[in-house]
């Protein structure tokens, strides 16, 4: 088979065409929306997956599976989706009580979602990938309402910015929600590998930060002052203007 021939510009050519400055500046246009087209690919199927995940956790503490079905349940479920999906990643016993954990770890906490908007508020809302986030990722209200052990928590959209294996470490090292969010901003911000997290949780980055607690609280109103009461390096990242990139 003939090798097909590459110009000096480092494009593959074909015979009988002329590469002229128009076509070069449009083939990597298309290169450069096919790269796009790729990391908006991996953001939706990572988003998707969270929110599978965030339901599920969900499900086992609305439905009070254990309580209805026993104390085997969250086996049984892993070994129903595993016969299901066998080709499918993520369905462990294990995995699936982290997921509940994830769950109840935020929808535990009065008030989580006045702090979940405070966490999304520090995300930059004109990045090109949250938008696609925003736009696919929205849950729609369940038609059947069920007795709820815990609040029904929504799905946060920003958390699709961060890989499942992140989440379940923070969970697992992290004791309040507001350090926890904190450690999420940072990797969204800098982009932190699951290692790189796990050095910043162990090094205590949420207090070490030098983000020193004020008397901002007197200055906001009884609503908002609540709020930093409750989470002040959240508010803190605001008042110096922190603002996370994603792209």
């Amino acid at each position: 088979m003939d090798k097909v021939p590459t110009n000096k510009r480092g494009l593959v050519t074909s015979q009988d065409v002329i590469l002229d400055k128009e076509y070069i500046e449009w083939i990597h246009e298309l290169k450069s929306r096919f790269r796009n087209s790729q990391i908006k690919a991996a953001v939706k199927v990572n988003s998707e997956q969270l929110l599978f995940n965030w339901q599920l956790g969900r499900d086992l503490v609305v439905r009070k599976a254990e309580e209805k079905w026993g104390t085997g349940i969250v086996n049984q479920v892993s070994l129903d989706l595993q016969a299901e999906f066998p080709e499918a990643k993520g369905f462990s016993a294990r995995n699936l009580w982290n997921m509940k954990k994830w769950y109840l770890f935020y929808a535990e906490n009065d008030g989580v979602s006045d702090i979940f908007q405070t966490f999304n508020s520090l995300i930059n809302t004109e990045s090109e990938k949250l938008q696609q986030v925003a736009a696919e990722i929205h849950e729609k209200p369940d038609r059947q309402k069920l007795k709820q052990v815990v609040a029904e928590i929504p799905f946060p959209a920003g958390f699709s910015f961060v890989p499942w294996g992140h989440h379940c470490l923070i969970i697992t090292k992290c004791k309040e929600v507001d350090e926890a969010l904190y450690y999420l901003l940072r990797t969204i911000e800098i982009g932190l590998s699951r290692s790189a997290l796990d050095d910043c949780i162990r090094a205590d980055l949420y207090h070490t930060s030098g983000a020193a607690v004020t008397n901002f609280a007197e200055k906001l109103p009884p609503i908002q002052g609540e709020s930093y009461k409750q989470q002040p390096r959240l508010w803190i990242m605001i008042i110096q203007k922190t603002t996370v990139i994603v792209d």
